[in-house]
């Protein structure tokens, strides 16, 4: 392995292990002295490695974002969901252990993009179609129906769920066992 295979190799370990850290802790957690810490390593050698700390970020949120899609996808495992069970089902799949930290990570995403941050307004834009594209592959959409307008119109369903979730779970509860209700 020559020096530029190695620290490419370096930078996607380190940016594996930073995403672990967001998944447990948050995005404050990539302050760059204290996540630096917590690997061993100092902050000077991350933006070594990433160049700047946009640079780490985007990595960091990409890997992030590609786990998310490998949980979602290994949900399904290729079965189509009725699109009456899809709010539901994804809903539930948020509320999992293995869900929230994604739950979590993307409400903070959203609320940094909603603020007018760049970087976080395109890393949302990228999971929300992240999400669609699941849905359209995960649903059995009946002819007629837009599968991109319908699968926007549960995610929509799914993000409200989630964040009640998180903020008024009694009322996030209800909304599950509503929709839940009306997919039987």
């Amino acid at each position: 392995m020559d020096k530029i295979e190695a620290r490419g190799a370096r930078r996607q370990g380190l940016t594996e292990q930073l995403a672990d850290i967001v998944l447990a802790d948050g995005l404050d957690a990539l302050s760059l002295r204290p996540a630096a810490a917590r690997l061993g390593t100092s902050d000077r050698m991350l933006l070594y490695y990433f160049g700047t700390k946009a640079a780490l970020m985007e990595d960091v949120l990409g890997c992030v974002g590609q786990r998310f899609a490998a949980h979602l996808a290994a949900a399904t495992r290729n079965v189509r969901i009725p699109p009456h069970q899809m709010v539901g089902f994804t809903a539930g799949l948020m509320a999992t252990e293995a869900g929230k930290p994604y739950a979590d990570i993307w409400f903070e995403i959203a609320a940094r993009a909603a603020r007018g941050d760049k970087a976080f307004a395109a890393a949302a834009e990228n999971v929300a179609e992240c999400w669609i594209a699941w849905i359209i592959r995960s649903v059995h959409f009946p002819a007629g129906v837009a599968p991109r307008s319908a699968a926007a119109m549960m995610l929509a369903i799914v993000n409200g769920i989630t964040l009640l979730e998180s903020t008024a779970p009694s009322v996030a509860a209800a909304a599950r066992s509503r929709v839940q209700s009306a997919a039987a």
